[in-house]
């Protein structure tokens, strides 16, 4: 009896141990791996590049190792779109090639260079996302990030001195009240489109999420006391209404709402000159300035007489805005930029005609101009919240560009955000994978 109560014991005691190994197979390596087609790393990767470049004044130096970081997962969990991206938006790269080439001319080639390939890695960011993605990941990721944000950047209550009468202006986690107005702006952009997008698809929380969001963004664009930035919004949120609108009509209507839109936004640039001086005494009754776009008027003079100098190639990508350079050092003095960093002339054709002449503007103006086009067709023929979204940043940064500089600075959440919806409207294929 005793061998048969022993084989009995070591059986029972074998029997207690078999769940053991169970149990440490339910964490097993496989239970940890990502799956590189999961929706959430799309949308992972556009806000950690957007928010990156918003929250430069925080990261500092951090900001271009994260966006080239987010790239470098791009590449590793969508290597497959890798070829695509570089296919369809190899246009938007001529400018970034220009820019590295004008160290052969620059009075500071080591400068030209450096920044050159910091643009470079800008503009490939930009083509990631806009071309990169899977539909839906760019709104979404675009929102995620500008929620973030502002959130963080109202609730930090940074405001700066403005206006000759002691005002006070918000500029939040931001160099500047222009740029907080700015940001703010393409913040609330992004969060009408998203709101739609969650509406559309009955997602409750996502639509509380967004109306939640909204009064920090109005905050921050109202107390930037950026004019620029608060005129454009209007104009272009009711554009972006009415294209929203537009989704429920056909085909050759939403073409109509598109061209007529276009066309207003085309002449309201061309006549800028006629109706902004007084919109901006209107609006800044109360701050002291003149109607000389505060300041930007001896701006532009200075960059014309630069321009008349070198005017095909200009003077090197950033090769003017560097220290010691006597022309620059007396700018800021005048302007009283005592950080001497961070400025440039607040009008895009000017100061890509001063650093890289008139065939830096030619390219400019071609690319942009044809991916411009492509988009609102595309958007006329197939309006998803997504191309609604890139239609208005593209309007928004065209009225933007004759008193703000737009897709020129390297690691700038602007040129990020250009360059994407430009590459948007590059397109000529859907992506290889979508979102599930």
């Amino acid at each position: 009896m005793l061998p048969l109560t022993s084989a009995t014991t070591r059986s029972r005691v074998q029997s207690r141990r078999l769940p053991a190994p169970s149990r440490r197979a339910r964490f097993s390596r496989t239970d940890f791996a990502i799956d590189r087609r999961a929706s959430w790393i799309d949308v992972a990767i556009v806000a950690a590049i957007a928010g990156a470049s918003l929250f430069t004044l925080v990261l500092t130096s951090l900001t271009p190792l994260i966006v080239l970081a987010s790239m470098g997962a791009f590449a590793l969990m969508r290597w497959e779109r890798l070829p695509l991206v570089l296919r369809d938006g190899w246009p938007l790269l001529l400018l970034p090639g220009l820019a590295l080439l004008s160290a052969s001319w620059s009075a500071v080639p080591g400068t030209s260079f450096y920044y050159g390939v910091l643009y470079l890695a800008t503009v490939l960011a930009g083509m990631i996302i806009g071309r990169g993605m899977a539909p839906g990941a760019v709104l979404t990721g675009f929102f995620t990030a500008f929620a973030v944000f502002t959130v963080i950047s109202v609730l930090s209550l940074r405001f700066t001195v403005w206006g000759g009468g002691g005002g006070i202006a918000f500029v939040g986690l931001t160099q500047s009240k222009n740029t907080a107005g700015d940001m703010a702006g393409v913040g609330l952009l992004a969060t009408l489109c998203f709101f739609f997008s969650a509406l559309s698809r009955r997602r409750l929380v996502l639509m509380a999420v967004a109306l939640a969001v909204v009064p920090f963004l109005l905050f921050a664009l109202w107390f930037s006391r950026a004019t620029g930035a608060l005129v454009a919004t209007t104009a272009i949120s009711g554009v972006t209404l009415a294209w929203l609108a537009s989704r429920l009509l056909t085909v050759q209507a939403r073409t109509a709402i598109f061209l007529v839109a276009v066309v207003v936004i085309a002449l309201l640039i061309a006549t800028q000159h006629y109706w902004l001086p007084p919109l901006f005494d209107a609006v800044l009754e109360n701050s002291g300035k003149d109607a000389g776009l505060t300041g930007r008027a001896d701006l532009w003079m200075y960059a014309d007489d630069l321009i008349s100098r070198k005017p095909l190639l200009g003077l090197g990508y950033n090769g003017f805005w560097v220290h010691n350079n006597l022309d620059a050092e007396y700018i800021w003095r005048h302007m009283g930029i005592s950080t001497r960093s961070g400025f440039n002339f607040h009008n895009t054709p000017r100061e890509i005609l001063v650093h890289m002449g008139y065939v830096g503007l030619v390219l400019f103006a071609v690319v942009a101009i044809i991916g411009a086009l492509r988009l609102i067709v595309l958007t006329s023929r197939n309006p998803t919240h997504e191309r609604i979204f890139a239609c208005a940043i593209v309007l928004f940064y065209a009225m933007k560009m004759p008193f703000e500089v737009v897709g020129i600075p390297p690691i700038h959440f602007g040129t990020i955000t250009a360059v994407a919806v430009l590459a948007m409207g590059y397109r000529r294929s859907a992506p290889a994978t979508t979102l599930r």
